[in-house]
């Protein structure tokens, strides 16, 4: 019963509260974009956006994690998954910039007076209708339609991370020092991005010392990355004034695309063979499809579906294991168990990967009062890592209901991913657990 208890206060506080009022909101009038011009002919402009994401989670812990040093089998905890605050703005003609402040993974956890971080800062300038150039830091990347994702339109509570290759390693929340030039040509959407990699050593993700036989990231003086995506919009047009790529429109555009891209780094990891130090290039290849369309017999029905191939080369046996907004901070022995601690399992390796996302968008629930819209939805990642002998599975399967579309929305969702012990026979999968997440999320812009 005290289980019980617990999540219906967590329900009522954290989404139940906020789904409700903002349902009574919907009969006033929609407030206007915080977009304000700054000359009559509304050619200059300053817009600001914000947006949260607020999780009630509970968590089946990897075998061994721990506390404060104490065992942590199961954890039950409130967090801020996301916090955003962006302004752009066009100061004169065809010259854009934009800045964003934010945080992530502010959970109990977290170090007192938590700082936000300076996300993004970049400008851009529009030299013909064909090409944009912009410098700075900034979330523009290549390889695949979701290493830029629009964390706050996406149709799964969260992101997916085998898209996001550096991640908190030589990126920034996948933001990159670089140059960056973009822009459309008939039905092709194109991104070319030359990045200069964050030192590692400034990295909590990321071990600095080379192993004997297993690729990480060198802490020697990083070369320049290079990486591009490619998209062919057969369809609608999508908007490329933003990196950042939406997970659905909830039927007000008719999407189907097909991409491919890469990311290459010259020496970017390095290892050890017979105690010597080798270094192994970066090599990134993804292709992706992305349909988001309106169905004809009734245009409030919309079909989602996203299918990504992932070719990986980090080096030899590289492995990385990531638990989003891990609900622990330690883990008793790396002897037996081959498993990280908390909510993390094999995301990031050298080898193949397929992810893939379906959704499917019912009409608005009871038309006269406008009570939102539901969207059920599944995703998965399936993987074959040279490091692991068997085959990765992880999956997600959730709801969505969107009260006034991405602006004020509940997610959801259960996560099942697997478990892996260590034993002479090498690494063996030990079993699959669970983390079960509630996420209420706000918009502004």
């Amino acid at each position: 019963m005290k289980y019980w208890r617990t999540y219906g206060v967590i329900l009522y506080f954290l989404v139940i509260g906020p789904c409700l009022s903002t349902i009574q909101a919907q009969s006033k009038p929609s407030n206007n974009k915080l977009l304000f011009y700054l000359d009559n002919e509304k050619e200059q402009w300053l817009k600001i956006s914000t947006y949260a994401q607020i999780w009630a989670r509970n968590t089946q812990n990897n075998p061994g994690s721990t506390i404060n040093d104490r065992p942590a089998s199961t954890t039950t905890d409130i967090s801020i998954r996301r916090f955003r605050l962006g302004l752009s703005t066009s100061p004169w003609a065809k010259t854009t910039f934009f800045f964003q402040l934010g945080v992530n993974n502010l959970n109990y956890l977290s170090s007192r007076g938590t700082s936000v971080d300076l996300l993004d800062a970049y400008v851009e300038h529009k030299l013909s209708n064909y090409i944009a150039v912009g410098g700075g830091k900034s979330a523009w990347n290549g390889l695949s339609r979701y290493t830029s994702p629009s964390s706050s339109k996406m149709i799964a509570y969260d992101i997916s991370f085998i898209a996001l290759p550096t991640l908190n390693g030589t990126d920034d929340l996948i933001r990159k020092l670089s140059i960056y030039a973009k822009g459309k040509i008939d039905k092709l959407d194109y991104r070319l991005v030359l990045a200069k990699p964050l030192a590692i050593q400034n990295s909590t993700t990321i071990n600095a010392e080379p192993v004997e036989g297993l690729a990480s990231f060198t802490n020697k003086k990083p070369n320049v990355q290079y990486s591009s995506y490619l998209k062919y919009e057969f369809l609608d047009a999508e908007s490329n004034a933003s990196p950042f790529l939406s997970g659905s429109y909830l039927g007000k555009k008719r999407v189907f695309n097909l991409g491919i891209g890469y990311t290459l780094q010259p020496n970017a990891l390095w290892s050890l063979k017979n105690n010597k130090e080798q270094f192994h290039d970066l090599k990134l290849f993804a292709a992706d499809i992305y349909l988001d369309l309106p169905l004809k017999f009734n245009p409030e029905m919309v079909i989602t579906a996203y299918l990504g191939y992932f070719n990986y080369d980090f080096g030899p046996g590289y492995i990385r294991q990531i638990g989003a907004n891990n609900p622990v901070n330690g883990l008793l022995s790396t002897e037996e168990t081959y498993s990280a601690k908390g909510n993390s399992y094999p995301v990031l390796g050298t080898g193949e990967a397929l992810w893939g996302q379906l959704g499917y968008l019912f009409p608005t629930m009871g038309k006269e009062n406008n009570k939102g819209r539901l969207q059920p939805y599944i995703s998965a990642q399936y993987s074959d890592f040279d490091a692991i002998p068997s085959r990765i599975l992880q999956y997600d399967f959730g709801m969505n209901w969107y009260l006034n579309g991405h602006l004020s929305k509940l997610s959801i969702n259960a996560q099942n991913r697997p478990i892996y012990s260590n034993s002479v026979e090498g690494i063996l999968k030990d079993g699959r657990k669970w983390m079960f997440v509630m996420q209420y999320q706000f918009r502004i812009d």
